[in-house]
């Protein structure tokens, strides 16, 4: 059974319906079309023909649709509502087409959204999620001109990041100077207690707590006391966040611990964390806090994430996508004609911490990239 084939069984739900309803209440030509047409075919070409007809005074958007090479200036001709009859008429002409999906591990996808909309009205049937016919909806007015394209002024872009403090405010700043002491003190009681043991970073007999937080603090500036007590473990993340992270939190981290994603934080990346969040700092760490726990999607792709782009597929000796012959795969995180970005299998690497986003690069999935300091050390 193809695809197509599947997709004719599959009843639309109940939202699905209701949006149905609102996309042929609105469009009374879309809803003509797909009651008389027999099949998809037909679905097809009614809705081509209707656009070709309707709109045959846009013809800038019709003259970019057919061209097989699309130009600056003839983009720029283009209105909001041609947009849409670009999109509309694309389906149409890549109606049927299945596509490998790499988000879903080479799942087929096909595309065929008119398709999907007759089925829909005439079986109540394809498959469709709500989204589909919001979506549906949206192109639709678009196309009749009753939706808008806002693009934000610079004024309102800068409401939005007001939103958030920066780093910069001295709120966020004394929020950092906390964090920093707590994860400081925490620090100098693993040290106290021998859970540390380095002969480096160690304090001579009869100091006071406070003469040992002026030792790490002067440690802190040393870029290898951040690479010494990076956090390598869920359980070690939670207690430096003061035990903040939530149980689903930690299932999510235990789970990434699990599936080989290593875990490198260092202090400093750390006390940009809010252990404590007053209202003027509400969502203000979000950035970095997605950057160092991980998330479900990741855990569960981990392994299995292939190139983000065609041009990241490389063969050695073959040009990509794009024409470039590229350096093969292995230490490689990004690829580009003349530059490569490079993590070396040794320490001699730049990076003070592991960021999620690092964790699709093939070596690390590979096993073949990770911080192990100890181990990564060169032999010779």
């Amino acid at each position: 059974m193809t695809e197509n084939e599947k997709l004719d069984r599959i009843a639309i739900s109940v939202h699905s319906h209701r949006l149905l309803r609102i996309l042929l209440r609105e469009n009374p030509m879309l809803e003509t079309i797909m009651r008389e047409s027999k099949n998809e075919i037909e679905a097809q070409l009614g809705v081509k023909n209707w656009i070709h007809s309707e709109y045959s005074s846009r013809k800038d958007a019709f003259r970019f649709q057919i061209d097989k090479v699309t130009k600056l200036e003839n983009f720029e001709k283009l209105s909001w509502n041609d947009y849409a009859i670009i999109r509309i008429l694309d389906y149409i002409d890549h109606a049927g087409i299945e596509y490998p999906d790499r988000n879903l591990r080479g799942e087929i996808a096909v595309s065929n959204p008119i398709r999907l909309i007759w089925l829909a009205v005439i079986k109540g049937t394809g498959g469709a999620k709500p989204d589909f016919f919001i979506d549906m909806i949206q192109l639709f007015r678009q196309l009749r001109g009753e939706s808008n394209q806002v693009i934000p002024d610079r004024d309102t872009i800068e409401k939005w990041m007001d939103r958030y403090s920066s780093g910069l405010d001295p709120r966020i700043v004394e929020l950092r100077k906390e964090n920093k002491e707590r994860i400081i003190n925490l620090l100098i009681d693993k040290i106290n207690s021998g859970e540390i043991r380095d002969q480096l970073y160690t304090f001579p007999d009869g100091l006071s707590f406070s003469e040992k937080q002026e030792i790490v603090n002067g440690w802190w500036d040393h870029y290898k006391f951040h690479l010494r007590f990076a956090i390598r473990s869920p359980d070690l993340l939670n207690e430096m966040l003061g035990h903040s992270l939530d149980p689903d939190t930690m299932k999510i981290l235990y789970d990434a611990e699990k599936a080989g994603i290593p875990f490198f934080v260092n202090p400093y990346y750390l006390s940009l964390l809010h252990v404590r969040v007053p209202y003027f700092a509400i969502g203000a760490d979000l950035a970095i806090r997605h950057y160092i726990v991980y998330s479900r999607q990741l855990v569960d792709e981990f392994g299995n994430i292939v190139a983000w782009e065609k041009e990241d597929e490389v063969v050695p000796g073959k040009p990509n996508a794009a024409g470039w012959i590229l350096p093969s795969y292995n230490n490689i995180h990004r690829r580009y004609p003349e530059v490569a970005i490079l993590i070396p299998d040794s320490m001699g690497r730049a990076c003070g911490g592991l960021c999620s986003s690092c964790q699709r690069m093939f070596d690390f999935q590979r096993g073949n990239l990770n911080f192990d300091l100890e181990k990564l050390k060169p032999n010779e």
